[in-house]
């Protein structure tokens, strides 16, 4: 081809793409125009949304702990590490919890209740803004509510009782109920009462716009999550720059980088390594209160299970020591008798029901022939082995019954109990709003007792929290005179600081872990 007609068909192709370069050109200055357009349309500032790059200033603490989450959206993912890392910390809800578990205002500076329990004025807080400087007022409260109930989030099917909510103007949610519920402040304290900028454009698996006190600055998945101070922070703004959450495969290694200096606190989940994570110079080991209940659950509702029979439950009662249980968990714990905490509303000691005592597990026992008993299959987590076997000889020695222990992971344990196929299961609760799981039928630890469901129905029917306590209890004294299972210990939560950090939380660090007040020395 000759060089002018190479131009001449050069020329051509490029007039043949021209068109469709101005086109594409035009489109993306649309798209640009529209964009800034809507955004101003909605009183949202533009600038805010371009990210900034900036490094972390400031004081900077790391913090390890064990189980990552596998994401950042914290609307679909319901586990506790990702609560545990962005709750009071990034994301913030409409009321909070205190460091013993007690309701307080959050986004929401009060609230009022009509006397039947049915309608909740919340009065939110003035001048909060998402990170990203937008507002937040009643449209993004009742935008966030709508948007959990209509997707079923994790934690807003409990709010299908709601019959209308309404932002009666720019500061104001009314929430009008179809029966009482006095757990509802609680729910609000958790996942559902977070309030988002739902107009915002991001990637929720690995980026976060709240209203609290940190942002989030990088994330990198199954090893570190990075927040900065948030300069946009309504309130009391926090003494550091930045905070590292490391994550780390055991509790050994979490210890190794505790005595290496590359952390400054650590939140052990075992506690087998806590003696040697104590002896760390400088190192100091805090123990508080937690609400994960530790429990032998029996498969009460399956009539060819011996954990049916009333007598026998009471029998596998009196065979266990909490002692045992405490003195084999690193953290260690406080003894409980019933199904609620010492934290939640409601707690009251029943330890002395059904305690441990052997002449009364054999004397309950007795009543039955060791053939009666054939094989008791036992399950149990593999990090509570040690604990597993004792229960096991100790039930043994008194039943003369057949244990058949199988030591399991713990996805495991948890896929068995849901397919109803063991008698005896060592495992747990870890919530508050947990308090229904022995009673609720699509719950594996349902129990079949009249007495203590009305108490529940009560409970959860009562207009105030003054009678959801009372009725509470009676339901837990009913469910432990019944033997529904053998509540044991509470575990303690514990966290490992050098001397130098002060303003750490003691209580529910597995689950909740405000940082705002974290602070060097």
């Amino acid at each position: 081809m000759s060089k002018s007609r190479y131009s001449h068909y050069s020329h051509r192709r490029n007039n043949k793409f021209t068109p469709w370069i101005v086109f594409i050109a035009v489109f993306a200055i649309l798209l640009s125009v529209m964009w800034f357009g809507w955004q101003i349309i909605n009183g949202r500032p533009i600038l805010s949304q371009i990210p900034t790059f900036s490094s972390v200033s400031g004081k900077t603490v790391t913090i390890g702990l064990r189980t990552a989450p596998k994401s950042l959206d914290i609307r679909t993912d319901d586990s506790d590490e990702l609560q545990q890392a962005l709750l009071e910390n990034v994301y913030e809800t409409l009321v909070n919890r205190d460091e013993n578990n007690a309701l307080k205002p959050g986004l929401a500076e009060s609230w009022d209740i009509s006397k039947n329990g049915l309608v909740y004025k919340f009065n939110l807080r003035h001048g909060v803004n998402f990170s990203n400087g937008v507002a937040m007022d009643s449209k993004a409260v009742l935008q966030s509510i709508k948007q959990g109930i209509v997707n079923r989030y994790p934690g807003y099917e409990a709010l299908d009782n709601i019959k209308s909510i309404d932002n009666t103007d720019k500061y104001s949610i009314t929430i009008e109920l179809n029966s009482p519920d006095p757990l509802l402040l609680r729910r609000l304290a958790g996942r559902a009462g977070i309030v988002y900028d739902t107009g915002a454009f991001i990637n929720y698996s690995n980026s976060a716009i709240g209203t609290g006190p940190f942002t989030v600055d990088s994330y990198k998945n199954g090893d570190s999550l990075v927040m900065r101070c948030n300069d946009r922070y309504w309130g009391t703004r926090p003494k550091l720059g930045g905070i590292t959450l490391k994550y780390f495969k055991d509790d050994a290694s979490l210890t190794e980088a505790m005595s290496n200096g590359s952390i400054q606190m650590a939140i052990p989940l075992e506690g087998k390594d806590n003696k040697r994570l104590a002896s760390v110079k400088n190192v100091t080991l805090s123990k508080g209160k937690s609400t994960q209940i530790k429990f032998i659950a029996f498969n009460s509702s399956n009539n060819l299970s011996v954990s049916s029979e009333d007598w026998i439950r009471r029998g596998f009662c009196y065979s266990v020591d909490p002692k045992w249980a405490i003195d084999s968990d690193g953290n260690g714990g406080v003894p409980v008798g019933g199904p609620i905490d010492q934290l939640s509303p409601g707690y009251e000691d029943l330890t002395k029901i059904l305690p441990f005592d052997k002449a009364q597990a054999r004397r309950h026992f007795s009543y039955f022939s060791p053939r009666y008993f054939k094989t008791v299959v036992f399950l149990a987590p593999k990090e509570n082995a040690d604990l597993a076997r004792k229960i096991a000889d100790s039930i043994s020695s008194t039943s003369y019954a057949k244990i058949d222990l199988q030591i399991l992971d713990s996805k495991e344990v948890d896929k068995r109990i849901k397919e109803r196929k063991y008698d005896l299961a060592l495992t747990s609760i870890n919530h508050t709003l947990d308090i229904d799981a022995f009673v609720n039928p699509n719950s594996p630890y349902a129990f079949q007792n009249s007495d203590s469901q009305k108490s529940y129905s009560d409970a959860m029917n009562s207009p105030n929290a003054a009678g959801y306590e009372a009725n509470i209890k009676k339901y837990a004294k009913y469910l432990k005179n019944n033997a529904a299972a053998a509540w044991i210990y509470a575990r303690n939560s514990v966290v490992a600081v050098k001397s130098n950090i002060e303003g750490y939380p003691k209580n529910m660090t597995d689950q909740l872990m405000p940082l705002r007040d974290l602070n060097v020395k």
